[in-house]
């Protein structure tokens, strides 16, 4: 499935759910407070068959052109975590925005660890 953006006189452009997973990656790991992305239970699933998993750590759900994340991270020991959590959403929210011209209708963070 793909997000479709029409433009009115020069066609349909579409993007892949790999090009929002790597965008969102990058932007998840550029919040202060996160040490790394965690495999979720289906990527790691994945990698083992021999497939290589781009988006690690990043789900997305596209569904009538409206874009689901979900992210699996670890913070670094003793930061806010709820404050980490909601840079994480603003930093995705905003780069997919800026990049991608997509707006997103939810942006799940799921705290997998601390890491000291």
């Amino acid at each position: 499935m793909e997000i479709s953006t029409k433009n009115s006189n020069l066609g349909i452009i579409n993007i892949s759910p790999e090009v929002i997973e790597v965008i969102t990656s990058i932007a998840v790991t550029e919040t202060p407070g996160v040490h790394s992305l965690q495999n979720n239970f289906a990527s790691g699933n994945i990698e083992k068959l021999g497939k290589k998993f781009r988006g690690r750590g990043v789900k997305v759900d596209l569904k009538d052109d409206e874009v689901i994340l979900s992210i699996y991270v670890a913070l670094k020991e003793g930061v806010n975590v709820h404050k980490v959590a909601e840079n994480i959403q603003s930093n995705v929210n905003q780069t997919l925005r800026t990049m991608l011209e997509q707006q997103v209708k939810e942006i799940n963070v799921h705290i997998v660890n601390i890491i000291k």
